[in-house]
């Protein structure tokens, strides 16, 4: 028998590791993601969010066994397959975990991509990158299961429940980082209970095409796993000091790389699909970003003064919230909303971009007037944020990719968001959108009454600061 190792983990008590497993959590590429806090900065609000993507990444692997052995897998082959792309996931993350994301999407240069590599996401061509090139892991597992690992992890390999355990509605990801998310922000939002979970799965479908399914009796196990999923999103990832932290992050090194004009912090960011930008793109954490961008080691820069707000929390405020409807006309909303998606195009980012600028300027001029009166001080329209997002229906929400959660059935197949009676009734194409300003505020600020008035004053200015930039645009007025 092929050695074993346990590890005490807070949230599934003990985690089992097998032996390549063993060896390849002790290479450099994985030790790397203590380094890499799951959350980016949210101990800012919720002081015990200090766990990383190592624990993560060891809490999916144990996940995906277990979802493993419950639907009956082949040990020798397809567990282990499923084990090791579950325990390989997040190589390819950067610093601050999600919000390295966009980053890596605004920078890259797709140019440098193969044609099925150019819909792809950046990191996580940098992690198929990682598993495929780095000798540590082929000597651990070789070409062939790296190969595989990787094929599980895109476009799925083997039975389709295989590629469902590690990227699906209710895949090992998402069980353990909402457990875990929820322990270390000592909240309860997201915990449901996952044995039940796991007893209510099987395996359904034609051999050699069997699908992860949920048996009828399990429905009310997969409705807690949703709503979990739902309440942790609006109550911890959505919260105001957690979003203006990653956009203050974002913000601060867009501006290195486009104001400051730092090449070593562009370089982290522009990837190039070779060989030496993942070798320095991997030398990068958390720590190590924050200390070599802040005022000290860059002085007199705009990200410099960023990091350094984020290392002493002075952090921006929200000086404006409005529901998206709550603007008057649907062009207007309909344009706030591209804000907040993915531009399909370079074209599309690079005019986003401007509409972007020229908002946060008006918005701008309204908060020094408000702050400091016409000759006062004046509030620096790069250290204006514009953050538009929405949250989808609880319905939406307990899709993945527009994949549903199938119902095992000997008829025509029927999905859980139909057959639940609670999400039944829920209006799948309802989405609340918001827009948000974050910006630096006077040391007054932290008078409740004082910030309540300013609250009041700034609502209707800054919306019609808004509208002002967006409606000359939509005429197609400069």
């Amino acid at each position: 028998m092929s050695e074993r190792h346990q590890i005490r983990d807070p949230v599934h008590n003990f985690v089992e590791l097998w032996e390549k497993e063993i060896k390849l959590v002790g290479t450099p590429l994985f030790q790397r993601l203590r380094g890499i806090r799951q959350l980016a900065m949210a101990n800012l609000v919720y002081p015990g969010a200090l766990h990383t993507r190592f624990d993560h990444s060891l809490g999916v692997c144990h996940v995906a066994g277990l979802l493993s052995k419950q639907l009956g897998l082949n040990d020798n082959a397809e567990t282990t397959l499923v084990r090791l792309a579950a325990l390989l996931h997040d190589l390819g993350h950067g610093p601050f975990s999600h919000v390295s994301e966009s980053l890596l999407e605004r920078y890259a240069d797709r140019s440098k991509l193969a044609a099925d590599q150019k819909k792809e996401r950046i990191h996580e061509l940098v992690t198929a990158h990682l598993i495929t090139t780095d000798s540590n892991i082929l000597r651990i597992i070789g070409e062939d299961t790296a190969a595989e690992v990787v094929k599980l992890l895109s476009v799925g390999h083997g039975l389709p429940a295989m590629k469902a355990i590690v990227s699906g509605p209710l895949d090992a990801d998402k069980q353990d980082y909402l457990l875990r998310d929820s322990l270390f922000c000592g909240v309860e939002y997201g915990v449901f209970d996952v044995h039940q979970l796991h007893r209510s799965l099987v395996l359904d479908g034609p051999e050699n095409e069997k699908e992860l399914m949920i048996d009828r009796d399990g429905i009310h196990a997969v409705e807690q796993f949703v709503l979990a999923k739902y309440y942790l999103t609006t109550n911890v990832y959505r919260h105001k000091v957690r979003l203006i932290t990653d956009q203050m992050i974002i913000r601060a090194i867009v501006l290195g790389i486009e104001e400051d004009e730092l090449e070593d912090l562009h370089a982290i960011y522009a990837f190039d699909n070779s060989p030496e930008f993942v070798r320095r793109y991997t030398r990068w954490n958390d720590a190590r970003l924050m200390a070599s961008s802040c005022g000290e080691a860059k002085p007199n820069t705009l990200c410099g003064g960023l990091f350094d707000r984020l290392l002493s929390r002075r952090l921006f405020k929200r000086v404006f919230q409005e529901r998206i409807q709550k603007f008057s006309e649907v062009e207007v909303r309909d344009k706030l909303l591209t804000l907040g998606g993915k531009a399909k195009t370079e074209e599309e980012r690079e005019a986003n971009d401007k509409l972007r600028k020229e908002i946060e300027a008006a918005i701008g001029e309204v908060l020094s007037k408000h702050f400091y009166g016409e000759d006062g001080e004046k509030v620096d329209p790069l250290e204006v944020i514009l953050h538009v997002f929405d949250i989808k229906s609880v319905r939406t929400t307990s899709r993945n990719d527009e994949s549903g959660i199938p119902i095992a059935s000997r008829g025509t197949p029927v999905f859980f968001q139909d057959e639940s009676a609670l999400f039944a009734s829920i209006n799948e194409s309802y989405t609340e959108g918001f827009v948000e300003v974050y910006a630096p505020a006077p040391l007054s600020w932290s008078d409740r009454t004082q910030r309540s008035k300013w609250l009041k004053a700034l609502s209707a200015p800054v919306r019609e600061a808004i509208e002002s930039i967006v409606k000359p645009t939509l005429r197609g007025e400069s």
